[in-house]
């Protein structure tokens, strides 16, 4: 029988305005009277309160997460970090500077931000940077970076993917000391610790509470989900995934703008 169920955000339990859909809230809820535990395993950073609006009830629907691709784990408000090797922050610092108009942003623990750019003020909704501890990114510890993001424009506004060529020097360069992912299609380049990742994290809180691979079930649709999705036997890709993960899941559903997570979590109570 599962016990927990784990869902990435954007694209997965979020719809386009950024909400949970209602179908989707009661499905979780139902399914929460019947003993089973909910997580959500994001690449958001840990200020979904000030990304998204979320109240207290809609944390209430969650035992726990992950946050940015697996540098954070929190479990009943307890949070580790998985920092990234530091030579692979320095490179990311690097390669960007050689191509005009991309931006990086790190992400460190207790809210803080650094970036190689003015942050702008339409920025302040978007990141939640209200409250945000914003420090020089020359001054920035690189040994306490929870998550790089690479992009253009403010991030949320981009249109245009980023440079292939950066994104090849990156994987080439960085490939041993980090995780790197191109997702958005292609608008955004993520990177974490080698330890981190969605998979690693979602183990270690497994592992701690004592459920076997079979108990987690996992939902995704962006290519920073794939491993996770391709790792659990109970799978569910959303309809408007990326090819890669429908074709690894052992489940597809609807897709977030519908009943999507509803169909997907009555698939998982049929098994």
């Amino acid at each position: 029988m599962i016990q927990a169920v784990f869902f990435d955000l954007d694209g997965t339990l979020l719809d386009e305005s950024k909400r949970i859909p209602s179908s989707a809230r009661a499905a979780i809820l139902s399914a929460r009277e019947k003993g089973i535990s909910f997580y959500f395993a994001t690449a958001r950073s840990p200020r979904l309160g000030e990304t998204l609006g979320w109240q207290e009830g809609d944390f209430a629907l969650f035992d726990g997460g992950v946050y940015s691709n697996g540098g954070c784990m929190d479990i009943r408000g307890e949070r580790e970090f998985t920092f990234i090797d530091p030579m692979a922050v320095q490179c990311c610092l690097e390669e960007v500077k050689k191509y005009p108009g991309v931006h990086l942003s790190l992400h460190m623990p207790g809210d803080g931000y650094a970036f190689n750019f003015p942050v702008a003020r339409e920025m302040e909704a978007g990141w939640g940077l209200k409250n945000a501890r914003i420090q020089d990114i020359e001054e920035t510890d690189q040994n306490s970076i929870a998550k790089i993001l690479i992009f253009y424009n403010h991030l949320t506004d981009a249109v245009d993917a980023l440079p292939g060529g950066l994104w090849e020097d990156l994987r080439r360069l960085c490939a041993p000391f980090a995780r790197i992912y191109l997702t958005d299609q292609g608008r955004t380049i993520q990177v974490t610790g080698l330890d981190a990742g969605k998979k690693n994290a979602i183990e270690r809180i497994r592992r701690r509470m004592k459920w076997e691979m079979d108990q987690v079930a996992v939902f995704g649709d962006d290519i920073n989900d794939l491993e996770m999705i391709s790792f659990y036997p109970n799978s569910i890709a959303m309809g408007n995934g990326d090819p890669a993960v429908r074709k690894a899941a052992a489940f597809v559903t609807g897709d977030n703008q519908g009943d999507g997570i509803a169909r997907g979590i009555a698939w998982l109570m049929e098994k």
